[in-house]
This record gives C-alpha cells, structure tokens and sequence, in this order.
C-alpha cells in the first residue's frame, strides 16, 4: 500500500493529546511496517520535527501553516487540506490517506481513514463562539460521513459518533491511544527545574489546555478546601484558556495564589520530571474522548484522582479515584484520601501499572494498519460496485 498521512492541520507543542498521537503514531507505524509505503504531509510548523523516519517513510513539506488565526487557518483548512491535498493524493497514487486531526479531504480519490477523538465542539459549547461551532460541527460530520472508515479512541467516542453523527457501525473502528514516550531525563535536573516553577513543597500537578472543558476553576475552589495545616501546591501545566475567568484571578479569589502554580507549556523532558515528582494526578474534566495524561501518569507510578465523566472511566479502570467532577468537595475529598491515605496510594499505584499494560503504540499502529486495509478493501468493493452499476448505463 501506498500511504499518506496528513499532517497539515498539527501546530507543535499547542494540541496535547493529538500531538502525543500523531508522534505516537508514527512512531509505532515506523517500526511495525517496513513494507508499505509512506507519504507524510508537514505543513512549514512541523516539518522540522519529524525528521529521522525510515527508508519508507518520505517526509513532503507543504508551504501551508497551522497557526491559530483566520487566514492561516482557512488557507490551510481550505485550499491546504480540501484542494492541494485531494490533489497531491491523486498524484502520489495513494491507496489509502490519513487524516488523524478530525478532517479530512473530502475529494481525495483514494480511501480515507479519518481519526475523529471525539465530539468535544458539541459537548462543550463554551469552547467557542457559536459561529464557529457551527462551522465546526458542519465540517467535521461532513468529513465524518465522507471517510470510508472513521477511527476514534475509545467506546464511549465510537457511540457518540454513531448517535449524533449516524454513521453505520461497521464504519467506526475503536483504536486506544498509548502514553506519550517518556523522555530520557537526568534526575540531577530537578532540584533546577522545581527551584525555576518555585516547587517548595509536595504538589498535585494538572494539565490545562486552551479549552475550558479542563474543568480547572473548580479544581482550584477544590484545592482551596484542603487542610491548610497540610502544605501541599498545585502545579498546573499547559497552555491556560482564554476565555472565561482568569485562572490566576480564581487562585487569588480563593486565597491560594502563592500555592498555585502556573508553570505554561512544558518540553517534554521538564514535563517528565514534573509528572514524575508529583504527588498525584488531579484530572477533572468535563469531557475526554480519551485522556492520555491518566495513563502516562500510571505509566510513572503517579496515582491518580480523575473525573468520572466521558471516556475516563473506561479508560482509568479500577486504578484511579474517580469524583464527580462538578462537585468541588468531591474533588477534595478524593484528592485529600489519595494525599492522606498511604494504603490506597499503593493500591492504585500498583492497579495503575497493570492497567497501563492495555495501551501501546505498537498495538495502535498494528490496529490501524488493519484499519488502512480495511479501508482500501472497502474502496476497491464500493468502486466495482459502482463500475458495475454503469456498465448497463453506458450501453443503452
């Protein structure tokens, strides 16, 4: 098979779990596959970051960007991903292209495998304005409808997709993400690292992003409920959201804002080191078609305290606290046992580490191989049965 992967919609260091799928992805790919080949779309943002694929994999750079404002984004989602790409996929003789950023090119004439991780632009609304949620919603169904197979990351995405897209079934493959790659760290760089975020004492570290579905307001009003004879910190990390109330301004409102800490966007060694030297895991959002940072803290013997909403159940299994996460004393209460109670630390510890051994990269990339297959089976069936559909047509 000739494989393409499209890659024009992923900005480094800004999307958190696809980004962690894609490399993941790829990384998997490039090492169970040495026979079909490769095709890899980089848009000018991230074509410098994927050096160092194999022998069949080519790398194409396409003088489109995904930066985060209008023009760049619709040049790039327009005529960078519908027009050049659908042509760039002809060209290539492609069997089978990959979209894996919940778009895809709706006129490529070959099959198409389009990863939607889930419906997050209709779950929570108050990500974005009302225009741009319709806009959203529309491309993505379409797409959705387009793709001769749709992956998602989960069973609670897949009948989500299924219900409010109304795909068939047999049309929605269920493929697990995996923890991120740790990277190799030197432990003598953490007593520099937690002096540079002020670290002074234990901490529960939390991921935010640029969506409020994060839940983080209320993570904090929990944080605020703790024992103040007990001298813990919040580390939050990642990118802070926009919109809403200020984070900052909530930890002052709360009287916590010289336990808070606001560290931004990690690289991916400080973001070992921080995760590993965590206390725990406080993860409570709303909304996770997946929720990677729940395995990669088990992954590093982190326990953790997460929401009971979405997809993180199914994929937190028997080895976290789960708490209502829209009930700030739920947040508490859990987070205060897991701080408290050295037992049930372990426990999860040890539950955590058994249930992380359901998710791989090697796995991913062996099931969505099956998938490409899948998927150009699919293509060649629908093509002859349409040729077959003509033929009479044409000589009447």
């Amino acid at each position: 098979m000739r494989i393409g992967i499209n890659l024009l919609g992923l900005l480094p260091g800004m999307i958190g779990g696809g980004e962690t799928y894609i490399r993941g992805l790829l990384a998997g790919l490039s090492q169970v596959d040495h026979d079909n080949e490769y095709v890899v779309f980089a848009n000018r943002d991230n074509y410098a970051t994927f050096h160092g694929l194999p022998q069949n994999f080519r790398l194409v750079r396409c003088g489109f960007s995904a930066r985060w404002r209008v023009w760049p984004l619709f040049v790039t989602r327009v005529l960078g991903e519908q027009v050049y790409l659908s042509y760039r996929a002809g060209r290539e003789r492609l069997d089978v292209l990959h979209s894996p950023l919940d778009t895809m090119p709706l006129l490529a004439p070959c099959a198409t495998v389009m990863t939607l991780h889930d419906l997050n632009f209709d779950a929570v609304p108050e990500a974005t304005t009302a225009f741009r949620r319709r806009i959203a919603t529309a491309l993505v169904k379409t797409c959705a409808r387009r793709a001769t197979v749709v992956v998602t990351v989960s069973e609670f995405s897949r009948a989500e997709i299924i219900r409010e897209i109304g795909l068939s079934s047999d049309r929605v493959e269920v493929v697990y993400n995996a923890p991120g790659r740790e990277s190799c760290v030197d432990e003598h760089q953490w007593p520099a690292l937690a002096c540079k975020i002020n670290l002074t004492h234990p901490y529960i570290i939390a991921f935010s992003s640029l969506n409020p579905h994060k839940n983080l307001g209320r993570l904090i009003a929990a944080f605020a409920c703790l024992k103040p004879e007990r001298r813990w910190q919040l580390l939050v990390v990642g990118h802070l959201s926009p919109r809403g109330a200020s984070l900052r301004d909530l930890a002052v409102k709360y009287g916590v804002e010289r336990s808070v800490i606001f560290s931004g966007y990690l690289n991916d060694a400080d973001l070992t080191l921080a995760l590993k030297h965590a206390r725990l895991l406080a993860f409570p959002s709303l909304y996770e078609g997946f929720g990677i940072p729940v395995i990669e803290a088990m992954n590093m013997g982190v326990p953790v305290a997460c929401s009971n909403a979405a997809a993180l159940p199914e994929v937190a299994g028997d080895a976290a606290l789960l708490f209502d996460p829209g009930s700030a004393e739920e947040i508490a209460a859990a987070v205060s046992r897991l701080l408290t109670d050295g037992g049930l630390r372990e426990r999860l510890i040890a539950a955590g580490y058994n249930n992380v051994r359901r998710f791989s990269w090697t796995r991913t990339s062996e099931q969505t191989l099956a998938v490409y297959r899948q998927a150009c089976q699919a293509n060649h069936r629908h093509r002859g049965s349409s040729d077959g559909e003509r033929l009479p047509n044409s000589s009447s």
